[in-house]
């Protein structure tokens, strides 16, 4: 059968990470992490974490202090790697050392992220900066340093049109893919697929509405919690979607589709629930830069300058 023929599976496990791509997508998703992580590290003051006194850390065990060699009583020091990751993330912005500047901000940002989050919950998930550490570090050991920058070491630039530009868009992609995916898998196997029945929706738009400590938006989500269908809706359309995100990999229809529609799953669930998502801005890595600077030369102020033909190649990420 055609579709057990090896060489068939071989092929396309090649074209999906290693297809000709694009160093201008490449640094865009460079330049996209580099900015949202620079924006969550300065909108935190995570140096005063390691100040507070040793009562908030008495629930700290001594694995994740070692494992993020996060130890109380010294805000001064974390406040210096706070400077220098905002530094090293201003250098992969601009272009500067950029693979340099995404390891050394990748691995700072993985010492400094818990310290917002572990002395209050089990872990440092989920608090902005987790898929930037991989994504940082993934770009640092790929070729994105070879469109827009500033300085970047000497070395032999690749093809126009390389797969070296694809594989690591391509895992930028599945990191942010998989939070959808095992939200919807965590949800049928903790509480099965009863999750999306109207009465969890409903007990679930009530606690996020009333809950003192996080309501700010009450009026859709009582709204949908007094409407059955509404709630089976919302937990039929939740499982679909999250599950359904998988195929923005795959397909170029999924991704035209399904990714627009994000930012409108995360406003309405933050008007419903006061539930926020910030990693959203990273789903520009989904955009086609080439498409997008093809457009922007054909407008009529850059009509009498032509730019090379490979600058303004589409090709589809």
């Amino acid at each position: 059968m055609k579709l057990l023929d090896p060489s068939g599976w071989t092929l396309a496990w090649d074209q999906f990470w290693f297809a000709p791509g694009s160093p201008r997508n490449l640094a865009a998703a460079r330049i996209t992490f580099a900015i949202y992580s620079v924006w969550v590290l300065l909108s935190r003051n995570l140096a005063e974490m390691s100040g507070l006194p040793s009562v908030f850390w008495s629930q700290v065990g001594a694995s994740a202090r070692w494992r993020y060699l996060d130890f109380p009583g010294h805000p001064d020091l974390e406040q210096v790697l706070v400077w220098i990751t905002a530094i090293a993330l201003l250098g992969a912005i601009a272009g500067v050392l950029p693979r340099f500047s995404c390891f050394v901000s990748g691995l700072l940002l993985y010492h400094l992220a818990p310290l917002e989050s572990i002395i209050w919950i089990p872990h440092p998930y989920a608090r902005g900066l987790t898929i930037s550490v991989i994504a940082l570090l993934t770009l640092s050991f790929s070729s994105c340093g070879d469109c827009w920058t500033l300085l970047r070491p000497k070395r032999d630039k690749l093809p126009a049109q390389s797969g070296d530009y694809t594989w690591p868009l391509r895992l930028l992609q599945l990191y942010l893919v998989q939070i959808y995916f095992f939200s919807g898998y965590a949800k049928v196997m903790v509480v099965g697929w009863k999750w999306a029945s109207a009465s969890n929706i409903r007990n679930w738009m009530l606690w996020c509405t009333q809950e003192g400590q996080m309501r700010v938006f009450r009026t859709l989500g009582t709204w949908i919690a007094g409407q059955p269908l509404a709630c089976w809706v919302v937990g039929i359309g939740t499982l679909l979607f999250e599950f359904g995100m998988v195929t923005v990999l795959f397909s170029k229809r999924a991704r035209w589709v399904l990714v627009p529609l994000v930012p409108v799953f995360h406003l309405a669930i933050l008007l419903s629930m006061n539930l926020v998502l910030l990693n959203v801005p990273q789903l520009l890595v989904f955009a086609n830069w080439d498409v997008l600077a093809a457009r922007i030369h054909s407008l009529p102020i850059f009509a009498h300058h032509e730019p090379p033909r490979d600058e303004i190649e589409p090709v589809v990420p």
